[in-house]
């Protein structure tokens, strides 16, 4: 009896005890660590429609190249001839034809000589170029009737007066259409050019001038003059 009633009280007291204690309160739930940020979804990559066109500017048109104008062409001179035969304007009456000197080689000569000469003295220069203008004899050419032929006839002009230095009979042929041959067969006095020469040519350029080609005074042009020398 005794002992059931102890082991009763010993259930009793432990029960008691049990009570008594306090029960730990239940540990809080650990903390949920934050949810980790999701990755920012990788961009959808574009589909590859190609390589994008390039940009062509649009050029603009080109200007219209200014065209550089031509430089006019001189149409060629036309050559220069008589308009008649050469042996008539030669032979035309009344005329005789004066030298133009200072066309003429002659004058160039005569500068280049007596530059070389005078030097810087202008008074001699002047005096040697005077001197060179008075040797010059065959001035005045002429062509005159004689019977069925023609006397050439060459004149030194002295101020109005001329004097005949030279003549020969000559025989005229047409060489060209704007050149005169003449055939000598007799002189008269010394001729003044175109030295020992028995054929001799004129060009005669136009209607009012002859061009005697000289070896050794050079190019001489004489001019056409009506009633220069008298009959």
């Amino acid at each position: 009896m005794q002992t059931r009633l102890g082991f009763f009280l010993g259930c009793l007291a432990l029960q008691v005890s049990a009570c008594a204690t306090p029960k730990a309160a239940p540990s809080a739930p650990p903390a949920s660590a934050p949810p980790a940020s999701a990755p920012a979804p990788e961009p959808t990559p574009a589909l590859d429609a190609g390589p994008a066109p390039e940009t062509v500017a649009s050029a603009p048109p080109p200007a219209p190249s200014a065209k550089t104008p031509e430089a006019k062409t001189e149409p060629p001179a036309l050559e220069e001839k008589p308009s008649q035969p050469p042996i008539e304007i030669i032979t035309s009456p009344d005329t005789a034809f004066l030298i133009n000197y200072p066309d003429s080689a002659p004058l160039e000569a005569a500068r280049k000589t007596c530059s070389e000469k005078g030097g810087t003295d202008d008074e001699a220069i002047a005096t040697c170029m005077n001197d060179a203008r008075a040797a010059f004899k065959p001035d005045v050419l002429r062509f005159k009737k004689n019977g069925k032929s023609w006397d050439f006839v060459i004149y030194k002009r002295d101020g109005s007066r001329l004097d005949e230095i030279y003549s020969a009979r000559v025989d005229l042929s047409e060489d060209t259409p704007s050149t005169v041959k003449l055939k000598f067969s007799s002189d008269k006095g010394a001729r003044p050019l175109l030295k020992n020469k028995r054929d001799i040519v004129l060009t005669v350029p136009n209607d009012y001038s002859v061009v005697v080609n000289d070896p050794d005074l050079g190019k001489l042009v004489y001019e056409a003059k009506v009633g220069l020398v008298g009959n």
